[in-house]
């Protein structure tokens, strides 16, 4: 709220200080969405996500397989032939390293589930980031281009006419450096 009111007054101070200032819109999210680069990174991190999915899935199988494991190891020691000597060796040599192997497991898929997230959210945040200020740069040079006094984001204006909307131009500002395969799609989204 304290940026929006900071906004408004500069508007106002350009407005006293020139009879009308150049102002246009952006919405940064249509554009963020529509970025080449910003498409690549989330099919990279989509990819990423599913890895470790099977990796976990593939953990989560072995501890029930361990499970069953050790559940047979107990239906065993239910033997009514067996001494409690027997009983206890049982459980010491067979169950006690399964039951060992599945706490040991659990705790290393909760690691793993643990450090993927971290890391995910690390590598989204960075990369965001980046994408962010190429769309900034963009921006600017359209701001230039234009002799724009202001280019406030779309969402926050409760009104703006369509022709002082950036969005589309921006967007093909940004992906103008797309490879070829990329640019065609990028263009015909654009269109729609």
């Amino acid at each position: 709220m304290k940026k929006l009111s900071i906004l408004v007054s500069s508007i106002l101070v350009a407005v006293v200080a020139q009879a009308a200032p150049t102002i246009y819109v952006v919405d940064t999210a249509q554009v963020y969405s529509n970025y080449y680069k910003a498409k690549e990174a989330n099919a990279q991190i989509q990819s990423s996500i599913e890895q470790t999915r099977q990796e976990l899935q593939k953990m989560e199988q072995k501890r029930q397989a361990l499970i069953k494991e050790l559940n047979a190891v107990e239906e065993k020691m239910k033997n009514p032939a067996l001494t409690e000597d027997a009983k206890k060796k049982i459980a010491q040599e067979e169950g006690a390293p399964k039951f060992n192997e599945i706490r040991a497991l659990e705790q290393n898929i909760k690691n793993v589930n643990a450090q993927a997230s971290q890391r995910l959210e690390q590598n989204v945040q960075s990369i965001r980031a980046i994408h962010l200020q190429d769309i900034r740069e963009a921006v600017s040079k359209i701001a230039e281009t234009k002799k724009a006094d202001f280019i406030l984001e779309k969402s926050v204006c409760i009104f703006s006419k369509p022709t002082v909307d950036l969005t589309q131009e921006v967007i093909a500002a940004i992906n103008a450096g797309a490879p070829a395969e990329v640019a065609a799609p990028a263009k015909t989204e654009a269109k729609k």
